[in-house]
């Protein structure tokens, strides 16, 4: 699909339907096109690094379809220096992230003074149910054997991202993952970015 495509589509769906062609249905994205085996291959190693299906992981964006989705940004081509944003959905790693964070540093004010802004934007985060896992920054020094399962957590993941960043055929920046708990959570921050979308290019 172009970007002028694209464009014909908003005149012609709403948000909900297009939140299918944007989300949820497998397809080798963008960056895979020139070999779509490599996509097999990238869903193969994540799925396998976090323990879950490999129909829990979708390519969204400029990624996803050669232009970016981002609002203000007129659908820009994807280029070299682009990033693959990854949308991974699962309850249960979710919760296990959730839980370890809470059991390391419980958001009381004191514990929120001493961790700054990243421990409230990730509050807000799980509030529309998704997390930033590599923006979680626990010292194992302050937090000690508490943080072991938050820092283990974000190493698995971060080497997840990087073990698959060498599938895709076309050149990019980086490998970058947002968890989400559910597909509903995933539709509605979506849904969201859509209509800011809509809004920017009609301005």
């Amino acid at each position: 699909m172009t970007s002028d495509d694209f464009r014909d589509l908003l005149g012609r769906q709403t948000d909900q339907q297009l939140i299918n062609a944007c989300l949820l249905e497998d397809q080798a994205p963008y960056v895979f096109e020139p070999k779509p085996d490599a996509w097999d291959g990238f869903r193969d190693d994540l799925a396998s690094d976090l323990s879950i299906s490999r129909d829990d992981i979708r390519v969204v964006g400029s990624a996803r379809f050669g232009f970016s989705m981002k609002p203000r940004l007129h659908l820009r081509s994807f280029r070299d220096k682009s990033d693959i944003d990854v949308v991974i959905v699962n309850a249960g790693l979710f919760d296990d992230l959730w839980l370890a964070l809470l059991a390391a540093a419980y958001p009381r004010s004191q514990v929120i003074n001493q961790l700054g802004g990243w421990l409230k934007r990730r509050k807000n985060e799980v509030y529309t149910g998704w997390l930033s896992p590599l923006k979680i920054r626990l010292d194992v020094s302050i937090y000690g054997r508490r943080a072991k399962p938050v820092v283990d957590f974000n190493l698995q993941w971060f080497n997840a991202l990087k073990r698959a960043s060498k599938h895709p055929p076309r050149r990019h920046e980086d490998v970058k993952g947002r968890l989400y708990r559910t597909w509903r959570h995933a539709e509605l921050y979506h849904l969201h970015s859509l209509g800011e979308l809509r809004r920017s290019l009609a301005e």
